[in-house]
Parts: structure tokens; C-alpha cells; sequence
């Protein structure tokens, strides 16, 4: 009987640290907020960099997505003319450029907050299941705003 409490209380133990270690700090919510607020206006500027690209050729929106979502499936041909095609591949490779040039500029906002992007994700996650937590991030963006 004395094996079983201690399992149990091993247990409890164990699963409270758990809850205690997902806790995210006013200091690291504050860095979140930071962070977060940055890489909506990087990913803005880069969004709008795109589409300026892609109308500079002359090429729809949304044609450019139809023919984008296709790329990873061979056996999907939008139906759209083959001059958009080429239109498309011609501006690809500025996009990835623009692409890879976030990515870089999002890693750098994690590290001018000290955060890397397990602890930026790990954060998120907790903000989905967390309506307080949810609440208390608000405050700090409109602060920041």
C-alpha cells in the first residue's frame, strides 16, 4: 500500500511541475508581444513586396496562388494561360528571395527578444489554450501599439 501512495504521490509530483513549467511569465508573455508585434509588420512589408512583384508582371493574385498551390501536386494543371506560367516563373525566384529574406529578418526578432523559435512556438501554443493568458497578451500588444 505505502509503494502505491508514493507512486501516486510521485505521480502528482510530476504532473504539477509539468503545469508549472508551461507557465508563461509576464517577462516572457512581454517578449512574446514584442516578437509578435515585429513579425506582423516584417510579414506585412514582405506580403506587400510580393504583390508588388507579381502585379509589376503583369500577373493576377490569384492566378499566381492558383498556379502556387499546384506546384507540390503535378497531377492539378489550373486552368489559366501558359504565358501566366511563365510569368509565374519569372517572378518566383524574386519571391523565395523575399521569402528567405523574412525568415532571416523573423529569426533576428526572436533573438533581439532572447527567444529562439521552439520558445516563440512553445508560447503560441500555451496562448491557444489559454484565454487569460490570451487576455493578458492583448493588453500588451495594445501598449505596444
Amino acid at each position: 500500500m505505502n509503494y502505491f501512495k508514493i507512486l501516486l504521490f510521485s505521480t502528482a509530483l510530476s504532473l504539477f511541475t509539468n503545469i508549472n513549467a508551461q507557465e508563461v511569465t509576464d517577462y516572457d508573455l512581454q517578449r512574446f508581444a514584442k516578437a509578435y508585434s515585429e513579425m506582423v509588420q516584417l510579414n506585412l512589408k514582405a506580403q506587400n513586396e510580393m504583390a508588388e512583384i507579381i502585379a509589376d508582371e503583369k500577373l493576377d493574385l490569384e492566378v499566381y496562388h492558383a498556379i502556387n498551390d499546384t506546384k507540390n501536386n503535378p497531377d492539378i494543371e489550373p486552368d489559366v494561360p501558359e504565358e501566366d506560367f511563365d510569368k509565374y516563373e519569372k517572378v518566383q525566384p524574386k519571391i523565395e528571395k523575399i521569402q528567405d529574406k523574412l525568415e532571416s529578418d523573423v529569426t533576428k526578432a526572436y533573438a533581439r527578444q532572447e527567444l529562439t523559435k521552439r520558445d516563440y512556438t512553445a508560447i503560441a501554443e500555451r496562448l491557444k489554450q489559454d484565454p487569460l493568458l490570451q487576455t493578458r497578451l492583448e493588453k500588451m500588444l495594445t501598449k505596444l501599439r
